[in-house]
């Protein structure tokens, strides 16, 4: 497990979170919403709101790992160096997780007859990232399984953590550029804001 030299993930703090506009959103109601589709826009957005929280957290661990690297020799020997890429590993995990779950749900939005939709293309975007988050998730959900059938190449992380040259997220045989997944944070929350509007769009 290395510890990075420099924070390549972009800044995504001018995202803003979502669940103030969804609470707005269910007092005013919403007729042309049956009711799974309700359901599903308010998971949605409730995991927009996670998966970007946690990205954010995770890109504060690398931020201060490289701040810790900074630091004088003097205040080193004086007070030790401290480890933060235990909190990365966390923290992008849950992000990962929240991200598959919300492929998961575009695709029963997607489906269910009464529900908003999002531009045809918007959704193109993000399907030609979702298997690398799903083989990413399934890397790390099943990666006791993957030890015992010997199928980790040599020198490959167990866990998620940053690539050598710091621009990627990798664990086991699978990696995913931090480019791509604040790609995919961005588009997810775009997606999020237009389901938070009252307007039927169905994607095609």
């Amino acid at each position: 497990m290395g510890i990075p030299k420099e924070c390549k993930m972009p800044d995504l703090s001018g995202l803003d979170t979502l669940i103030n506009r969804l609470i707005v959103q269910i007092l005013i109601g919403d007729p042309s919403l049956s009711r799974k589709a309700a359901l599903y826009r308010k998971n949605f957005i409730r995991l927009v709101d996670k998966a970007l929280r946690e990205y954010k957290e995770a890109r504060g661990a690398i931020l201060a790992d490289v701040a810790e690297a900074n630091r004088p020799v003097k205040e080193l020997r004086k007070r030790g160096r401290e480890i933060h890429v235990i909190e990365f590993t966390d923290h992008i995990e849950t992000c990962i997780n929240a991200v598959s779950r919300l492929f998961n749900l575009l695709e029963r939005i997607k489906s269910e007859k009464q529900s908003p939709g999002w531009p045809r293309e918007l959704r193109r975007l993000l399907e030609t990232k979702s298997e690398s988050i799903a083989n990413i998730r399934n890397a790390v959900e099943h990666i006791d399984e993957k030890i015992q059938k010997g199928e980790i190449g040599p020198g490959k992380p167990i866990m998620l953590t940053v690539s050598e040259n710091d621009e990627a997220l990798i664990v086991a045989n699978y990696e995913i550029k931090f480019e791509e997944l604040a790609m995919v944070l961005n588009k997810t929350h775009e997606v999020a804001q237009y389901i938070l509007t009252i307007k039927k769009l169905k994607a095609g």
